[in-house]
C-alpha cells in the first residue's frame, strides 16, 4: 500500500511542479547569461521576452494610423520584430544548453519504481511485490564517474502465511579513465563548448541587435524618401497641369503654336504616371517597413515628415583622424572577429581531444556492493557482509578507422579556421574601406545637390518669365521643370544615404551603442548645425593605399 501511495504523490507532484521547474530554469539561464555577459565585450544585458505584447502587436489590435517617428519606430522593432526575437531566443536556447551541461558536473538524481499484484490459481496464493531505487551521479573534471545506487525490494503474501519479506541493497561504481578520456581538457570538453556557444551567442545577439537598428532607420529614411519623392512628383504634376492650361489660353489667343500645347500634355500625362508610379512605391516602402518590425500589413502608420528636415540641419561628428586608426580599433573591438578567433581556439582543442581518442583506452573500476537480511521489517545493510572490487578495463588500439577519420576531419577544420581568421580580417578592412569612399563621395554628392537644386529653381523661374515674354518656347519650360524634379529628388536621397552610410560605419567599427529594449543610439539623434548640410569625412593619403 506505501508503495502505491508514494506511486500517486509522485505522479501528482510532477504535475504540479512543471511551472516552478520552467521558472526554476529561466533564473538558472539568466544568471548563466549574466555570468557570460561579465567576461565579455558584449556588455549590453539580454532582455526577458515580452510575449503579452509580441501577441499584441501580431493581432492588429490598432484603432486609426500609427504615428510613428524615428525612435518610436525603433522602440517597435525592439519590441514586435520577428528576427530580433528569433535572435534572443537563440540567445536563450545556447543558455539551456550550457545550464544542461554544468547539469551533468553535479549530483543528478534517478528513480523508479514498481508494484505488482499476483494472483497463482496453483496455489492458490496471492501476492503484491514493490521495488523502488534511487540513483546518484556526478562526473568529474578528471574524466571520473561515480555512480551510486540504493534499492528496496518488498514482498507481502495477502492470503497463507502473509508473511513480508523487506531487503534493501547499495551499490557505487568510480570508473576513472587513465589513458584516452583522461584530464580536464577531454572530460570537461561538453561544457567548455557549451560556454563557448552562449558568448558566440551573445556576440550575434548584440550584432544582431546592431544591425537591426541599421536596417530599421534606413527603412524609416526610405519611406519619409519615397514620401518627399511623392510630395515632389505632385507640385510637378500641380504645375505641369497649370502649364498645360495656360499654354491652351495662350494657343486660343494665338500667341502659341500647337505643337507646344501637345507638348505640354504629354508631359502632364508623364507627370501624372510618374505620380502614380511614386504613390505605388510607397505603399511598397511602408510594407517592407512594416513587415520589419512585425507589424501587421493592414496597420496604417504615419511617419514624422519633421525628421527629413532635422537629418537636413544637422551636423555629424568627425570620423577617426587616419583610416588606419579605424581599422585598428576595428579588428579590435568587432564582436564578430572576436568570435572567429576563438572558434580557431575551438579547432585547436579538437585536434587535441580527437588525438587523445586514438589511444589505447584504460579505465581503473572501483565497485562496492552491499544489502541487508531479508527480513519481515526493514534492517541496515551489512557492509561488513558485501563484495568489494577493484580492476582495469580497456581496449587496445587496434581498429580506430572512425578515431582517424575525425582527427583529421579536425586538422582540416584547424585550416579552415585559420583562414577564417584571416578572410574576416579582410572583410572587414574591406567594409572600412567601402565606407570611406562612400562617406567621401556621399559629403560631396550632397553639396553638389544642394547647389544643383538652387541652380535649377532659379532656372524654373527664369524660363517662366522668358516664355511669358515670347523669348523661349514650352519645351524649355518643361525640361526646367523635369531638371528640378530629379534634382530635389536626388537630393532628399544624398541627405539619406550620406546619413546611412555614416551610420554603417559605426557598426564596421563596432562604435555603435544600442539600447537593448528600444534598439536607440545617440548617433541617430541629430543636433542642428551653424551651417547647413553635413560636411563629409576626407581620408588622409595614407587612407589610399
Amino acid at each position: 500500500m506505501a508503495v502505491f501511495v508514494a506511486a500517486a504523490a509522485a505522479l501528482l507532484l510532477s504535475g504540479c511542479t512543471t511551472s516552478r521547474r520552467l521558472a526554476q530554469l529561466d533564473r538558472r539561464c539568466r544568471m548563466v547569461l549574466q555570468a557570460v555577459q561579465e567576461r565579455t565585450r558584449a556588455t549590453a544585458g539580454p532582455e526577458r521576452l515580452d510575449i503579452d505584447a509580441y501577441e499584441a502587436a501580431q493581432s492588429g489590435r490598432y484603432n486609426g494610423p500609427l504615428k510613428l517617428d524615428l525612435r518610436r519606430t525603433l522602440q517597435l522593432a525592439a519590441r514586435h520584430s520577428r528576427e530580433y526575437q528569433t535572435a534572443k531566443e537563440n540567445l536563450y536556447e545556447s543558455a539551456i544548453s550550457l545550464y544542461v551541461a554544468a547539469h551533468g558536473f553535479e549530483w543528478n538524481t534517478g528513480n523508479s519504481f514498481e508494484a505488482t499484484l499476483k494472483r497463482d490459481l496453483s496455489g492458490p496464493s496471492t501476492s503484491l511485490s514493490g521495488d523502488g531505487s534511487l540513483d546518484l551521479s556526478r562526473k568529474f573534471a578528471t574524466g571520473a564517474r561515480l555512480s551510486v545506487n540504493l534499492a528496496i525490494t518488498t514482498l507481502r503474501y495477502l492470503t497463507g502465511d502473509r508473511s513480508v519479506n523487506i531487503t534493501s541493497l547499495a551499490g557505487l561504481t568510480l570508473r576513472q579513465p587513465l589513458l584516452s578520456g583522461r584530464g580536464r581538457l577531454v572530460a570537461r570538453e561538453p561544457l567548455t563548448q557549451a560556454e563557448r556557444n552562449v558568448i558566440y551567442a551573445l556576440r550575434a545577439y548584440v550584432r544582431k541587435r546592431k544591425q537591426l537598428s541599421f536596417d530599421v532607420a534606413s527603412s524609416y529614411y526610405q519611406v519619409l524618401s519615397a514620401q518627399d519623392a511623392v510630395d515632389v512628383a505632385t507640385r510637378n504634376y500641380e504645375n505641369l497641369k497649370a502649364s498645360r492650361e495656360r499654354s491652351e489660353l495662350m494657343a486660343q489667343a494665338g500667341r502659341l503654336p500647337e505643337f507646344q500645347v501637345d507638348q505640354a500634355r504629354q508631359n502632364e500625362l508623364s507627370a501624372e504616371s510618374a505620380l502614380l508610379t511614386r504613390r505605388n512605391a510607397l505603399k511598397a516602402r511602408k510594407d517592407s517597413l512594416k513587415q520589419l518590425l512585425g507589424l501587421p500589413l493592414s496597420v496604417l502608420i504615419e511617419l514624422d515628415r519633421r525628421d527629413l528636415g532635422r537629418l537636413a540641419a544637422s551636423k555629424l561628428p568627425p570620423p577617426p583622424e587616419a583610416f588606419a586608426a579605424a581599422v585598428s580599433e576595428a579588428l579590435d573591438h568587432r564582436l564578430d572577429l572576436a568570435t572567429v578567433r576563438d572558434e580557431l581556439a575551438d579547432a585547436e582543442r579538437a585536434v587535441k581531444i580527437t588525438r587523445d581518442a586514438m589511444r589505447t583506452k584504460l579505465d581503473l573500476v572501483l565497485g562496492a556492493n552491499a544489502s541487508s537480511p531479508t527480513r519481515s521489517q526493514l534492517t541496515g545493510i551489512e557492509w561488513d557482509q558485501g563484495a568489494y572490487s577493484a580492476g582495469v578495463s580497456g581496449s587496445l588500439p587496434l581498429d580506430k578507422t572512425a578515431e582517424t577519420a575525425a582527427y583529421r576531419r579536425a586538422l582540416i577544420r584547424l585550416e579552415q579556421r585559420r583562414r577564417a581568421v584571416a578572410l574576416t580580417r579582410d572583410q572587414i578592412e574591406a567594409a572600412l574601406r567601402r565606407d570611406w569612399r562612400d562617406l567621401r563621395t556621399g559629403s560631396e554628392n550632397y553639396r553638389i545637390q544642394k547647389v544643383s537644386v538652387d541652380l535649377a529653381r532659379k532656372r524654373v523661374e527664369s524660363t517662366e518669365l522668358l516664355f511669358q515674354a515670347g523669348r523661349v518656347n514650352m519645351r524649355d519650360v518643361l525640361e526646367a521643370r523635369d531638371a528640378l524634379t530629379r534634382t530635389e529628388n536626388n537630393l532628399t536621397q544624398a541627405l539619406v544615404s550620406y546619413r546611412l552610410d555614416w551610420l554603417r560605419l559605426l557598426i564596421d567599427m563596432e562604435r555603435l551603442s544600442v539600447d537593448p529594449a528600444t534598439l536607440w543610439a545617440a548617433d541617430f539623434g541629430v543636433t542642428p548645425a551653424q551651417a547647413a548640410g553635413p560636411t563629409g569625412p576626407a581620408p588622409k593619403n595614407g587612407a589610399r593605399k
